[in-house]
């Protein structure tokens, strides 16, 4: 699987992901070329991190946005180009993740997933150790399933306040250093 592959499987029943594109069939061909041009545009900062399995093959793909490096435009334009039709739900979503966003500089987790038959044995935590390991700044990142708030307090995010973008739930985490 490319690491578009493995967050398109991570993330297909995802609340927000379903919101967005509520048809199953759908979704399942809009997230790979979501997650392409995501991955794409992160690539050329050095802010996709990938864990792999004992076999070589990509286990989990975390996306990063780090202070100092502006995506900016290229960000937008992949977005806008992966989210077509759907853009007009999406929008509230982003505005509303963007708006839970410290304003001081901090590390972003923008995306974490793992292939669904690995979920469970780590590859995530790996790829989060290691990205905070070598940094002092703060961290933040949106979890969209309240069942992974705990997953993400291990490392010492905790909930600032929950937000409600249509009829799903996001939960924004702060990590203060």
């Amino acid at each position: 699987m490319t690491p578009a592959q493995v967050l398109a499987a991570a993330f297909a029943d995802d609340p927000l992901m379903s919101y967005v594109w509520p048809e199953p069939a759908r979704r399942r061909k809009a997230l790979p070329l979501l997650w392409e041009s995501r991955i794409a545009s992160r690539q050329r900062h050095g802010t996709v991190d990938l864990a792999y399995a004992e076999d070589g093959t990509v286990a989990a793909v975390a996306m990063w946005e780090v202070p100092g490096v502006e995506a900016g435009l290229a960000k937008r334009l992949t977005l806008l180009r992966a989210l077509g039709r759907s853009l007009p739900k999406a929008l509230p979503a982003i505005r509303g993740i963007e708006a839970t966003r410290p304003s001081e500089p901090h590390l972003y987790l923008a995306t974490i997933g793992t292939r669904p038959d690995l979920q469970g044995r780590g590859y995530a935590a790996e790829l989060i150790r290691r990205r905070l390991a070598d940094g002092a700044e703060p961290g933040f990142l949106v979890a969209t399933r309240a069942s992974n708030v705990a997953f993400y307090e291990r490392f010492g995010f905790r909930v600032t306040a929950p937000v409600r973008v249509a009829e799903v739930a996001l939960y924004p985490m702060a990590l203060t250093r």
